[in-house]
């Protein structure tokens, strides 16, 4: 066709675009929209979408250099034309006629937009004047900035992000706000051919085209050249692929989505839920806390190791319920995990052992049984229920004298538990658990009280919380609001607060618990700050437990293998893992960051006024003396006429000398503590001298002065040399010494020990050295630093 036929046309479309009327504003169309999902301080957490990944922008978030690109690279006359760009039409459909067929596009950013939010992809003349006419009736309802704004929110980019603001996020990671001036001509120059320039796929392509860009805002005078060259010697620095789709703590995002698609608010079935979820551009606020979760993720990865038992952690604000934190397990995204994306926080449900105690303990304080009741002691119980005979034993069949039900609290002894829910109607205990916020399900039964039955990591947390709120129960909150596009209210939550017991029933719970990590058997989750809690180890030693609560932060942790078909003991755990040690642990670690600059503040304390301190040697249930283990001796309080008198016939038998008042008893050869104990027990203090001796074991005295049996008076210092290093600046040498030896001094050094039996590779030096180390790791003389745990080779 001749240029005054294209001419021709031109004036038609001219006439025709005159009698163009302002049209309704498109919006971004029918296109779906990316709900975004934030943490309580307005961070991103994570987006959902289904087909189309669409983060809507506005305008002034827009950084100068990025409309420069667009503008340059899509329709350099944007900013002057009235829609429609005439000279850029008479270019296009010369080329379409000379050829027969459309060709050439011309189409402004106008069109384009009109043609993403209002047509379909057809190639046609007669759509192209659709366009055209779209366009102009576009630029009369519609700002030029309103208009490039919803173009570069409905613009497909590449790898399923629709408009800049996913792109932005996809890409990079970042904000659209943040966008460099190479990262703006990235994204600039996917707009023509968005697959065909994948900067994943095509890396070199993506580049040059980027160059091409950063070229055309030179040519036009929007950009110095010395930019566009530092722009353009940059290397693509793109987040890794898929990166996107990951979120940034997806146990408890993904626990938010599970309970969003039954919440009715967002639609009348699931799968209404589900497009609203995935498609509606909705804002959800939750409470998770970034600092929090730091903490509880930093806390597990420091305890437990690789390879070793999963953990899960839950933490609640009592005064809220606020869900803060969530480990749902080790990695949500690992491929070669079958369980990987299993909320273990959630969903598990798995027996708490004796961290249920304290809702026994409850119902018994409101059945008028106090913490100063007293109970029969023992190493085992036999308990007649309804069922039958009920036999129970403490765990590691420690002994107790007759224990107060706060010092079997503290001490976490079962056969006092037993004996107790002998007193009480098992159904009263289901009934407070009940009220405090276990919602799994729950049988009347007398073992009960010992964790039998199996409950999930959040409802410990949030029962807990019930006794920090003094009898106040707040079911757990995760979503606090959400909001549609334009900022309409859809869901806001409203806390459920129920009376679950008397405050005062939950201040005496609240003081035992604070004994139980103060002396008992919690002691490993001391913080500095008052701290109530209990430890919870089930019988085979599948399931460990801490649960434990400020006024501010309760919080729940558990440890064991997820399938329950390994105990945590060696060889699968480098010790036996009970509630009090690792469980524990991560509990402290976790507080302390998450309650790092909040003013605590104190808790209820027990009374024991009337009670007595004694020291017991729980291996045997006598009065604990100086030559009881100190690994096996508490001290716990009775009542004055329960405390037994019978100094450890095992430990101390008849023609066994002890100290002579006045006169220093003999220590050397002694392990220190056992070496302090007997000074302490004939009235003198000690000082230690360490000093290394190569071939003899670590923490073993040498020497003392005044020498055994001086006459020395009550009071006085007795001097100590004792073989290794001082403890916590160097890892004891126990190369050469027998298995047990080697590992009793590196514990009493306070490392945990594992074990390897194999012969070292001379045989010869294997035979001579049977049953001894010949091996150590870490080495012995470094730093002790973070290592916690020793590993030992001995010879067969």
């Amino acid at each position: 066709m001749s240029r005054r036929a294209a001419g021709v046309l031109v004036i038609a479309l001219l006439a025709a675009a005159c009698a163009v009327e302002p049209i309704e504003d498109p919006g971004i169309g029918a296109g779906s929209l990316t709900s975004v999902v934030y943490a309580a301080d307005g961070t991103a957490l994570t987006e959902w979408h289904a087909g189309e990944d669409r983060v809507l922008v506005r305008y002034d978030q827009l950084p100068r250099h990025l409309v420069d690109a667009v503008v340059a690279i899509e329709d350099q006359r944007f900013w002057v034309h009235p829609g429609v760009d005439l000279r850029a039409v008479v270019r296009a459909v010369q080329a379409d006629l000379a050829a027969g067929e459309v060709v050439q596009g011309g189409s402004t950013i106008t069109q384009q937009y009109v043609k993403n939010a209002l047509l379909t992809p057809e190639v046609s003349l007669d759509r192209k004047m659709r366009e055209v006419s779209l366009a102009l009736g576009v630029e009369k309802t519609l700002s030029k900035q309103e208009v490039f704004e919803r173009y570069v929110n409905t613009v497909f980019l590449g790898n399923g992000a629709y408009g800049v603001g996913a792109a932005a996020r996809r890409y990079f990671g970042k904000e659209v706000s943040a966008l460099t001036l190479d990262e703006s001509a990235l994204l600039a120059g996917l707009i023509r051919r968005p697959n065909a320039l994948d900067p994943y796929l095509y890396p070199n392509a993506a580049v040059a085209r980027r160059q091409t860009v950063l070229d055309k805002m030179v040519d036009l005078g929007w950009l110095p050249k010395a930019e566009a060259d530092a722009a353009g010697a940059l290397p693509l620095r793109l987040q890794p692929e898929g990166a996107a789709d990951r979120s940034r703590f997806p146990y408890f995002t993904d626990e938010v989505r599970r309970r969003l698609l039954a919440e009715p608010a967002l639609g009348a079935s699931p799968e209404d839920r589900f497009t609203a979820l995935t498609t509606g551009g909705l804002r959800v606020y939750t409470t998770l806390d970034t600092a929090a979760q730091l903490a509880a993720e930093a806390a597990v990865a420091s305890v437990v190791p690789a390879g070793g038992p999963s953990a899960a952690l839950a933490a609640v604000d009592p005064r809220t319920g606020h869900v803060l934190a969530l480990v749902g397990g080790a990695d949500y995204y690992d491929p070669d995990d079958p369980v990987a994306q299993f909320n273990l926080a959630t969903l598990g449900r798995r027996q708490p052992g004796s961290a249920f105690k304290p809702f026994a303990l409850a119902a018994a304080l409101q059945a008028g049984i106090g913490l100063d009741s007293e109970f029969e002691g023992g190493r085992s119980a036999v308990v007649q229920t309804p069922a039958g005979r009920w036999r129970v034993e403490n765990y590691n069949r420690l002994a107790y004298p007759n224990l107060t039900l706060l010092e079997a609290t503290v001490f976490s002894v079962n056969v006092v538990y037993a004996r107790l829910m002998n007193l009480l109607d098992p159904s009263d205990v289901v009934a407070l658990a009940r009220a405090a916020g276990i919602t799994s399900p729950l049988e009347a039964l007398p073992s009960l009280a010992l964790g039998t039955q199996e409950v999930t990591v959040l409802e410990m947390a949030s029962a807990y919380a019930t006794f920090a709120a003094g009898g106040l129960r707040i079911d757990p909150v995760l979503v606090t609001r959400i909001e549609d596009p334009s900022g309409r209210v859809l869901f806001q939550a409203v806390p459920t607060i129920r009376k679950a017991m008397d405050p005062s029933i939950a201040e005496e719970v609240t003081a035992a618990l604070t004994e139980v990590v103060t002396r008992g058997t919690g002691q490993q989750a001391r913080i500095g700050r008052p701290v109530a809690g209990k430890t919870g180890t089930t019988e085979g030693q599948y399931d460990a437990w801490f649960v434990g609560y400020t006024p501010e932060l309760s919080a729940a942790v558990w440890l064991g293998f997820p399938r329950g078909d390994r105990p945590m003991e060696a060889p699968h755990t480098p010790f036996t893992i009970t509630g009090g040690t690792w469980p524990a642990q991560i509990w402290a670690r976790f507080a302390t960051g998450a309650l790092s600059g909040i003013p605590y503040r104190d808790l209820p304390d027990a009374d024991s006024a009337d009670l007595v301190a004694v020291q017991i040697d729980l291996s045997t249930g006598f009065l604990a003396g100086p030559l009881c283990p100190r690994a096996h001796v508490a001290t716990i309080h009775v009542h004055p006429e329960s405390a037994p008198t019978v100094r450890c016939p095992i430990h101390h038998p008849e023609g066994v000398e002890l100290p002579s008042p006045g006169f220093v008893p003999a220590v050397s050869g002694r392990d220190l503590a056992e070496a302090v104990a007997w000074l302490e027990a004939a009235g003198y203090q000690a000082t230690a001298e360490w000093v290394g001796a190569p071939g003899r074991i670590p923490g073993r005295v040498v020497t003392q002065y005044p020498a055994s049996d001086s006459p020395l008076a009550p009071g006085s210092r007795v001097a100590l040399t004792v073989v290794g290093p001082e403890p916590g600046t160097a890892i004891p040498d126990v190369l050469g010494l027998l298995a047990g030896d080697a590992r009793k001094a590196l514990e009493t050094y306070g490392f945990r020990v594992r074990t390897v039996v194999t012969p070292e590779p001379d045989p010869g030096a294997a035979a001579l050295h049977r049953g001894r180390a010949w091996s150590q790791s870490p080495t012995a003389g470094l730093p002790p630093g973070d290592t916690d745990t020793i590993t030992l080779l001995v010879n067969p």
